[in-house]
């Protein structure tokens, strides 16, 4: 049985030049101590990807930038609302946008666009 663990991308790249120059899957897989399955994964990663690991999502993590609209709405809802925390923008962000921003990320974004 295989163990779940991190294959460095180098070793990902060296078995797939292995393959490509025709050794067997079989003395590959045992050679490094991968599945097959594996081998077939980074090969399509490869494919779709030009490289062994997939690139990361934007959709993961929190929101680092926000637009210029976004930006001028925010202005909009401190003239409104003048005594506003960041922790209350940010929470008016995500009901009503669904951007997820850290008070941090918010200053630096408010700072940057001179409407501290």
């Amino acid at each position: 049985t295989m163990v779940n663990r991190r294959i460095s991308k180098d070793l990902k790249e060296c078995a797939l030049r292995l393959w490509d120059h025709g050794w067997e899957l079989e003395d590959i897989c045992e050679a490094f101590g991968v599945s097959r399955r594996s081998c077939y994964r980074w090969r399509r990663i490869f494919e779709e990807h030009g490289a062994v690991e997939k690139p990361p999502s934007p959709l993961i993590g929190r929101t680092h930038t926000i637009t210029r609209a976004l930006l001028m709405a925010i202005q909009d809802l401190f003239s409104e609302e003048s005594d506003l925390y960041l922790d209350e923008v940010c929470t008016w962000l995500a009901f009503e946008h669904d951007i997820i921003i850290s008070p941090s990320a918010l200053s630096r974004n408010l700072e940057q666009a001179g409407l501290t």
